[in-house]
């Protein structure tokens, strides 16, 4: 709270010193700061929602590549199965693998010739065929076509892997890189020997090579090795990847089946994208330079700022424009203001427009009309001033001549010993003096409870010793407020209405006590009471008595607060006042 009024404080008082500023330059200035800032907070948000935009759009148009890419793969490798499973079916091919170290020469000739008719007839549709090799179980050569030849490692290496299937590879044929795969060749369920094929590594590449993916990135296909099998720009190739640490160790991590990171490759930041193709441990991996994405959002911020600065003038002239809209009136009522200010009460601002400055000068010319008007008032109640003057005076000195008078009948009747009337008297002058010259119209108790004692004295000079008063006051209460004159009515409604003049013994009792957070009055007699119906209760109750004080407490304090009567025939009657308490 007090860092709030601090600032608060503050605030209004920065605002102050913008009071010694023209109009002009605070709307100069309010102008500017405004289109500054709201342009500024524009710019940001709208060119970081469209950098956002754009990387989110090179990401997804990166994934849709690469699912093209991987389906355009996946059906190469599907065609290429298929060829191969040809050699594991064909029952020639089987036999031949089997017997041919137990085959003469003449038989081995037949076998080449099958084969040589066999490829001819069944892979004359695959222009990118480099090589087919046929070797037994023990991988020796049983059939070779093409002038490639696989390495012999790689024969053993990959005829081990392929014993429960196809497996796929990428090697080197003889300067030649090439996709390679190897199958099985089974007979009644052992293994017979291995089919071999080399295909040109172009074969896969044709939609790399037509997919469009901007300046200065590229598109690998990467093999579980972490060998670059195809580079769509050569800008990354098997050969200098290790000069690429960042990408290298990138490649080594990777074990999600699509993923996306950003690496640094020669100072150069890349968004990389990969996707690992189906049933196969190879990798399609997208390199798009953060440059080729930044071009677009250059030329978007460079359309944010033309953009700002056409708003920039167009806000300005429209400010303009507004500026003479507001000076203009205003100037005309300050200078009706300080003819006003001379003097001159007959100056009337013209302006019948129904904005808050020509509602300002109607009011202006009401406010001078007025002023005119108090003014010819003023002068007639100068003259009716003195007379009232008098007249205050007056009834100043009539209440002293009253008192006056009362002191000196007082003194008189104990000059002749006639106590009882000089009491009277005494108490007569104390409740006039309350309740003319004490204009207050809340009273202490103890000042209400004196009022009371005042009053039953002059009871007693006509009733005598017919009835008694207790007085029953927590002292902690006795300078706490109450209304002033709410008991006299009461207790006057219990002398009048509830006692018998010739009748001895009747008591009102007065309690004052606190009741929670408020103050409980309770005055009880012990005269005749009365029935609690409407016309009874209208006759007991009539004149200045417990309507009035009912009337006068809900006034005052609230409607929650008020009086209660409670009357019994010839058993006497209560009534509670409950105010709250007041210092």
């Amino acid at each position: 709270m007090k860092n709030y009024h601090m600032l608060h404080k503050t605030l209004k008082y920065k605002s102050q010193k913008l009071r010694s500023i023209s109009l002009k330059k605070r709307l100069i200035i309010f102008v500017t700061l405004s289109i500054i800032i709201s342009l500024f907070f524009l710019g940001i948000a709208a060119y970081s929602r469209a950098k956002l935009a754009l990387k989110t759009k090179a990401k997804n148009y990166s994934i849709q590549i690469a699912n093209i890419m991987s389906e355009d793969i996946e059906k190469n490798k599907r065609f290429y199965e298929r060829a191969l499973s040809e050699f594991t079916v064909d029952e020639q091919v089987v036999k031949g693998t089997i017997n041919y170290k137990f085959m003469d020469y003449l038989e081995k000739s037949k076998f080449v010739n099958y084969m040589n008719n066999f490829i001819t007839s069944r892979l004359s549709l695959l222009p990118d065929l480099v090589d087919v090799e046929v070797v037994s179980s023990d991988y020796k050569i049983v059939y070779m076509q093409g002038f490639k030849y696989f390495k012999v490692e790689d024969i053993k290496k990959y005829a081990k892997k392929a014993e429960n299937g196809v497996v796929w590879f990428y090697s080197n044929l003889n300067g030649q890189d090439c996709v390679c795969l190897a199958r099985p060749i089974k007979s009644n369920g052992n293994i017979a020997g291995y089919v071999f094929m080399a295909i040109k590594k172009e074969a896969f590449a044709s939609s790399f090579y037509l997919t469009n993916i901007g300046s200065q990135s590229d598109i690998l296909l990467v093999d579980n090795n972490n060998k670059v099998i195809i580079s769509k720009e050569n800008f990354i190739t098997d050969e200098n990847l290790f000069k690429y640490k960042s990408l290298k160790e990138f490649l080594k991590e990777k074990s999600y089946s699509n993923s996306k990171a950003e690496i640094k490759i020669e100072g150069e930041k890349y968004l990389v994208n990969y996707q690992k193709l189906k049933n196969l441990d190879w990798y399609i991996v997208m390199l798009t330079n953060h440059n080729y994405i930044n071009s677009e959002i250059k030329l978007m911020r460079k359309d944010i700022v033309i953009i700002a600065l056409i708003f920039t003038i167009l806000v300005g002239i429209i400010s303009y424009f507004l500026y003479f809209s507001i000076k203009e009136p205003l100037y005309n009522l300050l200078n009706s203001v300080e003819k006003v200010s001379k003097g001159e009460l007959n100056t009337e601002v013209k302006d019948e427009y129904k904005d808050e400055i020509g509602l300002l000068s109607r009011n202006f010319n009401f406010m001078v009309q007025r002023v005119s008007a108090l003014l010819k008032e003023t002068k007639t109640q100068q003259v009716e001033k003195r007379d009232l003057e008098i007249r205050m005076l007056q009834a100043q000195i009539n209440p002293h001549f009253l008192f006056n008078t009362l002191n000196s009948l007082k003194w008189t009747a104990l000059m002749n010993q006639d106590y009882v009337v000089g009491d009277g008297l005494t108490s007569l002058a104390e409740l006039l003096r309350n309740t003319i010259v004490d204009k207050n119209e809340l009273v202490s108790i103890k000042s209400e409870i004196e009022n009371i004692k005042n009053y039953i004295v002059i009871q007693k000079l006509r009733y005598g010793d017919s009835f008694n008063i207790n007085y029953e006051v927590e002292e902690e209460l006795l300078n706490k407020k109450v209304i002033k004159f709410i008991l006299q009515p009461i207790v006057e409604n219990s002398i009048l209405h509830g006692f018998e003049e010739d009748k001895s013994g009747q008591v009102i009792n007065i309690f004052v006590k606190r009741k929670n957070n408020n103050i409980l009055i309770s005055i009880k007699d012990n005269g005749k009471g009365f029935c609690c119906n409407k016309e009874e209760k209208s006759n007991k109750l009539s004149g200045i008595g417990w309507n009035n004080v009912n009337e006068r407490i809900k006034l005052t304090f609230g409607e929650e607060y008020g009086c209660v009567i409670e009357s019994q025939l010839n058993v006497g009657t209560k009534v509670e006042i409950i105010i709250p308490i007041k210092d």
